[in-house]
């Protein structure tokens, strides 16, 4: 018989011996062995040997618990966690002796089907005063209050292993959403007569309007400085004016309470605020003013100048945002462009069988996600931008988008 062959034969077998013996097991079943053989034939070297296993097995049991009977803990987030990578947290024990071989599994709101080499640590020791730093995946994005760390302790032979929650003070995480890179968007024609395709009748000054003047910015060019504005201020200024050729942004996202469709992370509205902090990037990397408004119980509205250097504050505040409000959709859009200082380019997020009409003619993107595919996701949809009427961009979308693929086409 080949060896291939026995091992076919011999793998039901050793499947069974892999799921229900273990060295603990082994150890009593050893030591029984040993008293009867002992017992039956009066040999006092398997006497011996029965008092070391049960001696083995005692520390076993014992050593974990009394490794553990005194250890606590605190822990923290390191920086800023986001969606999709890794979270940070930094652990401080408080022991009187140090801990051996101790394992540490933390469960992360989003990960429970993430494999437990990913949701544990393990320390070889983990001494009173030592501040350890573990990371973790997060794949979901929100304020979350952790629940106590399971820690565990197989000191020293790794027979027995006891499990114990320690009692820990409240700590949030906070993960801010998953983002995706946008190399372009289509601009819609509309009454700005520079998008309208009108740029060869407008005389050069047209481009622009000076709005005033703000304090200088890391970056900004020595070009646009006011230096008699400068000098009376005893700092730098500059000029800003208002583009005609870059308009300002407006996003615009649902937070009615039950208007999103999926499950769990897995819906439109999460899809949503995705797009809308993937918009905060494109929008920096532009240089482009972006005004981002987010319903719900607890209105977000966030303002992106032209220039923005650091956007960490905006993207970690749509990690608290919620869909539980009670505004409906049409209402939030006609209520911030009514609050709109100059027209904007607006983009919409919303499901197919949601309607939305907008009180004018202007500048429109409007993603549109599929109601069908959240039920059937493995269908057909269409997916991609269609002009639908003068100044609207239509872009479909469905439950299998690959939204990083879509809109850096």
């Amino acid at each position: 018989m080949s060896s291939s062959a026995l091992q076919t034969r011999l793998r039901p077998l050793s499947s069974w011996l892999a799921k229900y013996v273990n060295a603990h097991r082994f150890l009593w079943l050893m030591s029984l062995l040993c008293f009867l053989i002992a017992w039956n034939r009066g040999i006092a070297l398997l006497y011996g040997l029965l008092a070391l296993m049960l001696s083995l097995i005692a520390i076993s049991w014992l050593m974990p618990w009394w490794s553990l009977r005194r250890l606590s803990l605190s822990r923290q987030q390191l920086g800023q966690a986001t969606a999709g990578q890794t979270l940070q947290l930094q652990y401080e024990f408080a022991t009187p002796a140090p801990v051996f071989f101790l394992r540490i599994c933390e469960q992360i709101p989003g990960n429970q089907q993430a494999p437990a080499e990913s949701r544990c640590h393990f320390l070889a020791r983990a001494a009173a005063g030592e501040a350890v730093t573990l990371s973790y995946p997060c794949e979901q994005r929100g304020v979350f209050l952790l629940p106590a760390p399971q820690l565990s302790c197989a000191w020293p032979f790794g027979f027995v292993e006891r499990h114990v929650r320690v009692p820990v003070a409240d700590s949030h995480i906070v993960v801010a959403p998953k983002t995706f890179r946008i190399r372009q968007l289509p601009l819609p024609a509309s009454g700005n007569p520079v998008l309208a395709g009108a740029d060869s009748f407008l005389p050069r000054s047209a481009h622009s309007d000076f709005a005033g003047v703000r304090d200088y910015r890391a970056g900004d060019s020595l070009k646009t400085v006011h230096w008699a504005a400068s000098a009376r201020q005893q700092q730098l200024v500059v000029r800003e004016y208002h583009s005609y050729d870059t308009p300002c942004w407006l996003v615009v996202v649902d937070g009615q309470q039950g208007n999103a469709l999926g499950d769990g992370a897995d819906n439109t509205f999460e899809y949503a605020i995705q797009i809308a902090a993937s918009m905060l990037r494109y929008a920096q990397r532009q240089q482009l003013k972006l005004t981002l408004v987010v319903g719900g119980r607890r209105p977000l509205k966030l303002t992106l100048d032209a220039g923005a250097q650091n956007i960490a504050e905006a993207l970690l505040a749509l990690a608290y945002v919620q869909d539980d409000g009670s505004q409906s959709y049409q209402q939030l859009v006609t209520q911030t462009l009514a609050e709109a200082q100059e027209p904007p380019l607006l983009m919409t997020i919303r499901r197919a069988s949601q309607p939305l009409t907008l009180p004018d003619t202007r500048a429109h993107l409007d993603v549109v996600y599929n109601d069908d595919s959240f039920r059937q996701p493995l269908q057909q949809y269409a997916e991609g931008w269609r002009q639908t009427a003068e100044g609207v961009m239509r872009l479909d979308l469905h439950r299998l988008s690959k939204l990083h693929q879509v809109f850096s086409a």
